[in-house]
């Protein structure tokens, strides 16, 4: 568990996309999609929807780097997957790609500038004007860590 009554999604998605995403970033978004569906309802009482999702995708991002992936392309796909996901999830789009950027933003964070920059223009050219939220919070420091 993460948090204090969290569940430990980061984790869980983290071992999974190492185990099973062999470098493919579809494959590790659907993974966090698959983790989101699941987890979302099953923990909605006692846990944040918000906190499930930056754990899931900070999760998938997380064994993407171990697995030394295209961390880059791993976050649009992330962030395409939520747009998706928003209707089997039943949760604003918005919200969802919000939540995601910000366990993107957490681990990008840890990596070079220039990963940041890379990641950031890469939300930016896919989703107009996703880079300036990306921005913001990477500048929060990943916001949602541990919280």
């Amino acid at each position: 568990m993460s948090g204090q009554d969290g569940y430990d999604f980061e984790k869980l998605t983290r071992e999974m996309v190492a185990a099973k995403a062999a470098k493919s970033p579809a494959t590790a978004a659907e993974i966090a999609v698959r983790t989101i569906i699941s987890g979302v309802p099953s923990t909605r009482e006692r846990q944040d929807p918000r906190l499930t999702v930056v754990g899931v995708c900070r999760g998938a991002m997380s064994g993407m780097l171990l697995l030394e992936g295209d961390l880059v392309a791993t976050a649009v796909e992330l962030l395409r997957a939520m747009g998706q996901l928003s209707l089997t999830a039943h949760l604003d789009p918005a919200d969802l790609m919000t939540w995601a950027m910000e366990g993107v933003a957490s681990v990008v964070g840890m990596g070079a500038p220039i990963l940041k920059s890379q990641v950031r223009d890469a939300i930016e050219s896919n989703f107009m004007g996703a880079g300036e939220v990306f921005d913001g919070l990477c500048e929060k420091g990943g916001a949602g860590r541990g919280a």
